[in-house]
C-alpha cells in the first residue's frame, strides 16, 4: 500500500508539473519550443500593449506584473530550465530551501532510482567520464593506436549496471591516473556513440586498441579480471620478457632504430603502468621486463645492481656501459616514466627511417639565421660501410660541436633513393674510398637548403681524423657566420622503412574485418540475426525476381520490336525488271508503315490535289525513274486536300509552334515534296517557287529558311512571280527544280527539319 500511495505522489507531480509548466509560456504566448529571440520580442510586444501608463484597463497592472515575472523567468537559460523540469513554484522553492527529508526530485527519480534505493554516488560521478560522438571520432578513436580506450556502457533502470558500477568505477579512475583513456557511454544521453560503437545492450564492456573494437566476455567482473583484459589486448612484442638468456640479444638489436628501455620490478605481471607507456613509444623505444624475484633473473638484477623491492627503469642506446638513463623509486608514475622515455628515445646515431622521423629530427626552420642543422652521413646497407657509421656514431658521441642546433644521423641510401636522387645536385665525393656526408636545413615542408661536405666521410680509418677535422671546421663557419647553405632541392617523402609488408597488411586488414562481423553479429541475440538475415534474404530475392522480370519484359518487347519490324519492311520501289516504278499513297492505313514505325531508309513524298494528280505523278515518276535502284527508298504521294491539317501541324511542329499557319491553302503547296525518314524523326522539303513566294508574303523569309528553303529560295524573285498571274497554276513548272534537289539531298547540301514526334493522322 505504501509503494502504490508513493507511485500516486510521484504521478501527481508529473501532472502537476506539466500544468504548471505551461502558465509562463501561455502568458508570453509562445510555444515552449520557442528561442531566446520570440520570447523577447513577445516581451515587447505585450508590454507595451499592457503598460497601466498606457491601457486603462483595471486587471492591466496585474497582467503587466504577469508578463515581466514570464520574462525574467524563460529569458534567464537556467531559470528556464528549471522552470521547464519543476515548474514556476517548484524552481523558486529548489533555490530557496532544500527538498524535505525522504522526498527526491523528479530527474532523481528517473535518473538515479531516487525514493525506491537504486543507483547512487557511482552513477553521479560515472558522468565524468562521457564524451561526444565528435571527440571520440577526431581524438579517441585515431588515438587508440598510441593510447587503448576502455568503454563502459549503462543505462537508466540497468540493475546489472548498478550491481557492477562500484568496480567498474575504481577501475576507470585507476585507468584515468596512469594516462590511459576511458570513455563512459548512456545508451539514452549519447544514442549517437552507442550506434557508432554498435553498442545496444548494457551493461557492456569493450576496448579499442589500434582503432580495433575487442569486447569483454568474461560473466564474472572483478578489478583482476578487468586488468588482465586489458592487458591482453596489447601486441605481445609491447614488453618484452627479459630473463638471462636473451638480456644480450634484446640490449644488441638497436639495428632497428630503437632505444631499449627495461622496467624492473617485484611483481609476476608487468603493471598497466608499464604496458601503457611501452605501447605508447613503440616505434621509438623497444621496451622489457624483468620480474626481479624470478630465478631466470637474477644475473641480470646482479650485472644492473638492481634493488628488488623497488621499481626501476633503465635505458641503453648503441652502447650498453654506461646506461643511457636511469630512475629508481618506490613506485614509478606514468608521468615520471613518459618524461624519462620522451628525452631519450632517439640513439646517438639515428637512422631516417621514416617522414616522421625526418620531421621530428630535422624540423622546419623558418629562421635561417638560427637554423636547425641536420648532419647526414649517407650509406649503404653493406657490412664495408658499417665501420664508417661506427666512426660517425663516435664522432657524433665526442665533438666538440655538442649544439642543440645540431643532430646527427645516417641514411640508408639504397632504401630511401628517391630522397637521395633530390641531393645529387653539388656533389662531388662519390668514391669507393668515401661516403658522403651531407649538411642541410630545412624551412618548408619539402624544399631545404644543403651541401655536401667536400671530402665526404673517409672509409680508411686512417683518414677518418682528417674527415672529422674537415667536418668541425665547416659546421663552426655555419653556426658562427652569415653564410647560408647554397644548394636548394625539393624533397619527396621518406619511405617508411617500418612498414608492415604487403601480406601482412592484407592479413591484419583480414583479420580486423573478422572482427568487426564476429563483434556485430554477437551483439545481438538470435532471433534479432534470424530477422535481419531473413529480411536481407527476402530483399535479394524480390530483387532478383524484379531485375529477372524487367529482363524478360525487355526480351520480349524487343522482340515484339523486331517482328514489327521484319513484317513492316520498306515496300518495293519499282518493279523487277525495273521498267516500272511504284507510287504508293500515304494515308491513314499507310502512316505506320511509310513514317512513324518505317524502317530506316527515305520515303519520298509528293504533295498533290485530285485536280493536279494525274499530271504530276507522272512528272514525277519521271524524275524519280534514275532512284529507283536504291533500295532504301519509297515513292509515295499525299492528297492534300485531306490531310491539310497533318501537313500544318508538321510545319509548325518543324518550327516549334513559334508560327502559326492558320492561313495556308493547298494550292499554294502543290508540287511540294518531303523526304520522310521516319525511324529518325527527320524529313527535307522541296517547295516550288509558288509555295515559297505564298510563305515570304505571309511570314516573311525567316519561315522559309526555318522549313527547309535554305539557299534555294534564292532561286526566284519577286520580279520573276509578279510576271505571271497569281490565280494560275503551271503544273508543268511545280516539280521544275526536284532533279537539282534530289542531287543535292545525297550531297547533303539540303537542310534537315527535326521532329521530337510525328503528327498523328486522322481518317
Amino acid at each position: 500500500m505504501t509503494r502504490f500511495l508513493q507511485y500516486a505522489l510521484v504521478v501527481s507531480c508529473v501532472l502537476t508539473i506539466s500544468l504548471a509548466a505551461n502558465e509562463l509560456y501561455d502568458v508570453l504566448g509562445v510555444p515552449r519550443s520557442a528561442s531566446a529571440r520570440q520570447i523577447k520580442q513577445a516581451y515587447k510586444q505585450l508590454a507595451k500593449e499592457w503598460h497601466p501608463d498606457k491601457n486603462k484597463d483595471p486587471q492591466a497592472t496585474d497582467k503587466f506584473t504577469k508578463i515581466n515575472e514570464a520574462y525574467e523567468t524563460l529569458s534567464d537559460p537556467e531559470k528556464r530550465a528549471n522552470y521547464d523540469k519543476f515548474g514556476y513554484t517548484a524552481a523558486q522553492d529548489q533555490r530557496q530551501r532544500p527538498p524535505p527529508r525522504g522526498f527526491h526530485s523528479f530527474e532523481d527519480f528517473f535518473d538515479g532510482f531516487g525514493p525506491f534505493g537504486f543507483g547512487g554516488r557511482e552513477t553521479a560521478s560515472m558522468d565524468k567520464f562521457l564524451v561526444t560522438l565528435r571527440h571520440y571520432e577526431t581524438k579517441l578513436h585515431p588515438g587508440s593506436h598510441q593510447n587503448p580506450c576502455f568503454v563502459y556502457t549503462y543505462s537508466d533502470f540497468c540493475f546489472n549496471c548498478m550491481r557492477i558500477e562500484p568496480v567498474i568505477f575504481k577501475f576507470m579512475s585507476d585507468l584515468e591516473n596512469i594516462g590511459m583513456c576511458v570513455v563512459a557511454v548512456h545508451l539514452r544521453r549519447s544514442p549517437g556513440l552507442a550506434s557508432y560503437l554498435r553498442i545496444h545492450n548494457a551493461p557492456s564492456l569493450l576496448a579499442v586498441i589500434s582503432g580495433r573494437t575487442t569486447s569483454f566476455k568474461g560473466t564474472h567482473i572483478s578489478f583482476e579480471g578487468l586488468k588482465s583484459f586489458m592487458a591482453g589486448l596489447f601486441p605481445s612484442d609491447t614488453l618484452l620478457r627479459i630473463k638471462d638468456d636473451n638480456l644480450d640479444s634484446f640490449l644488441g638489436g638497436w639495428q632497428d632504430n630503437r632505444v631499449r628501455a627495461i622496467f624492473f620490478s617485484h611483481k609476476a605481471e608487468p603493471s598497466l603502468r608499464f604496458m601503457a607507456p611501452a605501447f605508447f613509444f613503440r616505434d621509438r623505444i623497444a621496451c622489457g621486463y624483468v620480474h626481479t624475484i624470478s630465478p631466470e633473473a637474477q644475473a641480470t638484477v646482479r650485472r644492473f645492481n638492481i634493488n628488488k623491492h623497488r621499481e626501476s627503469l633503465l635505458m641503453w642506446n648503441e652502447a650498453i656501459e654506461p646506461t643511457l638513463a636511469s630512475i629508481v623509486m618506490q613506485q614509478l608514475s606514468r608521468s615520471t616514466i613518459d618524461e624519462i622515455l620522451d628525452n631519450n628515445k632517439y640513439l646517438a646515431l639515428p637512422r631516417l627511417s621514416s617522414q616522421k622521423v625526418f620531421d621530428e629530427l630535422c624540423p622546419l626552420q623558418p629562421k635561417l639565421k638560427k637554423a636547425r642543422l641536420c648532419v647526414a652521413l649517407i650509406t649503404k646497407q653493406v657490412k664495408d660501410h658499417e665501420a664508417a657509421r661506427t666512426t660517425f656514431r663516435a664522432f657524433a658521441s665526442s665533438s666538440s660541436i655538442q649544439s642543440d642546433r645540431v643532430k646527427f644521423v645516417y641514411i640508408y641510401e639504397d632504401v630511401q633513393q628517391n630522397f637521395v636522387k633530390a641531393l645529387t645536385k653539388g656533389n662531388e665525393t662519390r668514391s669507393w674510398l668515401v661516403v658522403e656526408v651531407v649538411i642541410l636545413t630545412r624551412y618548408d615542408q619539402r624544399k631545404l637548403s644543403y651541401e655536401f661536405l667536400e671530402d665526404g666521410w673517409g672509409l680508411d680509418p686512417t683518414v677518418v681524423p682528417e674527415s672529422r677535422r674537415q667536418l668541425e671546421r665547416r659546421l663552426h663557419e655555419i653556426l658562427t657566420g652569415d653564410s647560408l647553405l647554397p644548394l636548394r632541392a625539393v624533397v619527396p617523402e621518406f619511405y617508411n622503412e617500418h612498414m608492415l609488408g604487403l601480406l601482412t597488411r592484407i592479413i591484419y586488414k583480414l583479420t580486423d574485418w573478422y572482427d568487426r562481423i564476429f563483434y556485430y553479429c554477437t551483439s545481438y541475440d538470435g532471433m534479432t540475426l534470424l530477422t535481419g538475415l531473413a529480411a536481407v534474404a527476402f530483399i535479394g530475392t524480390v530483387t532478383y525476381s524484379m531485375n529477372r522480370l524487367a529482363a524478360a519484359e525487355r526480351e520480349e518487347l524487343r522482340k515484339k520490336r523486331a517482328a514489327a519490324r521484319k513484317s513492316q519492311q520498306r515496300p518495293k520501289s519499282c518493279s523487277p525488271d525495273n521498267q516500272t516504278i511504284h507510287l504508293y499513297e500515304l494515308r491513314y492505313e499507310t502512316f505506320q508503315n511509310f513514317v512513324s514505325e518505317a524502317d530506316t531508309g527515305l520515303t519520298i513524298t509528293l504533295l498533290v490535289d485530285e485536280h493536279s494528280k494525274e499530271k504530276l505523278m507522272h512528272k514525277f515518276a519521271q524524275i524519280m525513274q534514275p532512284f529507283t535502284r536504291y533500295s532504301a527508298l519509297t515513292f509515295a504521294f499525299l492528297q492534300l486536300e485531306y490531310y491539310l491539317d497533318w501537313y500544318r501541324h508538321l510545319l509548325e511542329a518543324s518550327l516549334d509552334f513559334t508560327v502559326t499557319l492558320d492561313s495556308i491553302n493547298n494550292r499554294n503547296c502543290i508540287g511540294s515534296v518531303l523526304a520522310i525518314n521516319g525511324y529518325r524523326k527527320y524529313y527535307y522539303i522541296y517547295h516550288p517557287k509558288r509555295a515559297r513566294r505564298w510563305m515570304r508574303k505571309q511570314h516573311g523569309n525567316n519561315i522559309t529558311k526555318a522549313v527547309g528553303f535554305g539557299d534555294s529560295d534564292s532561286e526566284s524573285s519577286d520580279n520573276e512571280g509578279r510576271v505571271r498571274e497569281e490565280n494560275v497554276m503551271f503544273e508543268e513548272e511545280l516539280l521544275t527544280g526536284l532533279p537539282i534537289w534530289m542531287d543535292r539531298l545525297f550531297d547533303g547540301s539540303v537542310k534537315k527539319v527535326r521532329l521530337s514526334y510525328w503528327p498523328e493522322m486522322s481518317k
